[in-house]
């Protein structure tokens, strides 16, 4: 019996042939699977940076044919309301964060005549004068943005 006891004993681990075949196999699906989602989150980013930039153009529009004229500055768009089919909205909520200056988001806006030049602190640009909205970032895209590499946020 206790010839028995030991036998069931010994096979109780792993052997290290069988640890060795398992670690290869997580590693294998580890290289296939990583390189997927590197580049994911730059993606994301910019992704949600032309959509907040398109939306707020989209805003600036809908205010100047609303009102009759463009807002003097973007924080205008969150103070000025309009009659949307009986009720009283605002043109935007909050101003939508840009994502290439910062992971967190940058709401910060800065309104500037077209003569002047970007700060590329981040945010946005409203130039007054033309009733524009760009992204206030005027360096090139490195290669961690993956396709848009070279491209600059402030000429979409």
């Amino acid at each position: 019996m206790s010839q028995q006891v030991q036998e069931i004993n010994k096979r109780r681990g792993f052997t290290l042939l069988e640890l060795l075949i398992v670690i290869s196999i997580i590693a294998i699906l580890a290289a296939t699977v990583i390189p997927n989602f590197i580049g994911f989150d730059a993606e994301a980013r910019l992704a949600a940076t032309k959509t907040n930039l398109n939306t707020l153009r989209t805003r600036v529009s809908l205010f100047r044919t609303k009102e009759g004229r463009y807002p003097e500055s973007l924080e205008e768009l969150l103070e000025v309301t309009y009659n949307d089919m009986g009720v009283e909205r605002s043109y935007l909520d909050n101003i939508p964060p840009e994502f290439v200056s910062s992971k967190d988001g940058n709401s910060e806006i800065e309104s500037l005549e077209s003569d002047e030049l970007l700060s590329g602190a981040g945010g946005w640009v409203y130039y007054v004068d033309k009733a524009k909205v760009i992204v206030n970032w005027d360096m090139p895209l490195d290669s961690k943005w993956g396709k848009v590499e070279g491209e600059v946020p402030s000429q979409w």
